[in-house]
């Protein structure tokens, strides 16, 4: 036993420094969470799929007054046919253009027609969602809302 012990050690005293230097980086985030948000919060990983709303919706209430988030939240709930309509034409006209680039023969007048129109939505989108937010945030703080259009 002794005789292994003195063969390995060089090998013995690398695998106890990576073992501790792991465990000091699996504890240091570890309380990094901990002390900074937890392990619950919302994640980025949220934007770009199908819950991108929500977890930004989600983002904007956390950091409102607890006072105003519920209005907030029912204000946003008010506009979320117009939002989903806005959103799926949204994603309609990212399969077009999807659909332009794989068509052979490529034809340069249906993508142009496609970018265009996905451009349009992507505009109509923004706009109705930053004007449901300020909307819904004017609400929360007890203002009327001033350019809204939907009920």
């Amino acid at each position: 036993m002794v005789n292994f012990l003195q063969r390995n050690a060089t090998w013995i005293a690398v695998a106890l420094l990576v073992s501790l230097g792991a465990n000091l980086f699996l504890g240091g985030m570890m309380t990094g969470r901990i002390l900074h948000g937890g392990f619950g919060g919302p994640r980025m990983e949220g934007v770009g799929g199908p819950g991108q709303m929500r977890w930004i919706m989600k983002r904007i209430a956390e950091d409102l007054p607890d006072a105003q988030r519920d209005t907030f939240r029912s204000a946003m709930d008010a506009r979320k046919d117009q939002l989903i309509a806005d959103g799926k034409a949204l994603h309609d006209a990212r399969e077009a253009v999807r659909a332009a680039i794989e068509a052979r023969p490529f034809d340069r007048a249906a993508y142009d027609n496609a970018a265009a129109t996905l451009q349009q939505r992507q505009s109509a989108f923004g706009a109705e969602l930053a004007d449901a937010v300020g909307d819904a945030i004017e609400l929360a703080a007890g203002k009327p809302s001033g350019s809204s259009t939907s009920p």
